[in-house]
């Protein structure tokens, strides 16, 4: 019977460990978030408010004017990676509706955390993987809202009729 309470024990010592292990890691997770969250801020030299987060499961929502978000706000998944959504309000002067958004998915492997924002490359929660990451970013995010227009004008032709363009197939077929 000695055996058998002894090896209870280590199970109970076992779960308390897990749990333990578990806690500290969306702790370290979180703490990356939020040194991330200052590494952008800085990078862009934008006010720490125009900078937000957001659960990747809801997506961003802006609730009655007000916005709300943190590295809380990062969510986990059963294979060990972790979510957390950005937003940068583009607009330099009031609050308004003009957002770019991006999804960070991100794991720790080994002793550091490896992260990405599009799948294509991989970052390393090093300050010179930040610093590159912070560059990679801009470039893509200033990319992404200079050719909004292209973006939009090269969509797929089976996509429903956006209000006051035409799609190519329409204007070829169509007698003006």
């Amino acid at each position: 019977m000695a055996r058998t309470a002894s090896r209870y024990k280590k199970l109970c010592e076992a779960y308390d460990t897990g749990i333990k292990d578990c806690l500290e890691y969306q702790k370290e997770c979180r703490d990356f978030v939020h040194e991330l969250k200052n590494s952008i801020v800085e990078s862009l030299g934008c006010p720490e408010t125009k900078v937000y987060m957001f659960p990747p499961s809801t997506g961003f929502v802006r609730e009655g004017g007000h916005l709300h978000g943190d590295e809380f706000d990062v969510e986990f998944g059963e294979n060990g990676t972790a979510a957390i959504g950005f937003a940068i309000n583009v607009n330099g002067r009031a609050l308004e509706e003009k957002f770019f958004t991006f999804l960070i998915v991100f794991k720790k492997t080994g002793s550091k955390i490896t992260f990405n924002v599009d799948d294509n490359k991989d970052f390393k929660n090093t300050p010179e993987g930040v610093k590159d990451f912070c560059d990679y970013l801009f470039k893509e995010a200033e990319k992404n809202l200079l050719g909004r227009l292209k973006n939009f004008l090269q969509s797929p032709e089976d996509a429903s009729k956006p209000i006051g363009f035409r799609m190519a197939s329409d204007v070829a077929n169509s007698k003006l």
